[in-house]
C-alpha cells in the first residue's frame, strides 16, 4: 500500500506560526530537528507530508485512533527519514514495514510512504 501527500510550504509556514498547531502535529524531537534547519518551514512541510502519506497508505485519516503526533519522522545517521510510532499508531502500523521518502522543490514538499505486511517477503 502506498500513500502520497503534497503541501505548499508557505501554507505550513503560516500554520507553524501558531504554537498550538506545532504542538498538536509535531513531536518535540521533530520540532527540535526542524527548528535547527535554515529553512524550518521546508522541514516542517516535509514531515507533515510524511505523516499524511502514512495514514493515506493505511486508508484512514487522522482522528481514526491515530493523531499526527503519534507518527514521528526521525532520521538515520545518513539523513534518510524513518517513521516511529506512538499511541494509536503503534497498533495501526504494527503489522507493516514502512518506507518513507520526502522531497522539496520550490514552494512544495511531497512525501510517499510504502507499507508492506510483515512476513510477506516482498
Amino acid at each position: 500500500m502506498i500513500g502520497i501527500d503534497t503541501v505548499r510550504i508557505s501554507r505550513i509556514k503560516k500554520a507553524i506560526a501558531k504554537a498550538a498547531f506545532t504542538d498538536r502535529v509535531f513531536t518535540a524531537a521533530e520540532q527540535s530537528y526542524c527548528n535547527g534547519k535554515a529553512d524550518c518551514a521546508q522541514s516542517y512541510a516535509g514531515i507533515f507530508c510524511a505523516k499524511e502519506a502514512a495514514v493515506k497508505a493505511l486508508g484512514i485519516g487522522f482522528g481514526s485512533g491515530v493523531m499526527p503526533s503519534d507518527i514521528e519522522v526521525a532520521h538515520c545517521d545518513g539523513g534518510a527519514p524513518i517513521l516511529n510510532f506512538y499511541g494509536g499508531a503503534v497498533r495501526a502500523f504494527a503489522q507493516y514495514e514502512c518506507s518513507v521518502s520526502i522531497s522539496h522543490d520550490g514552494d512544495y514538499a511531497v512525501a510517499a510512504v510504502e507499507l508492506l505486511r510483515k512476513g510477506d517477503g516482498k
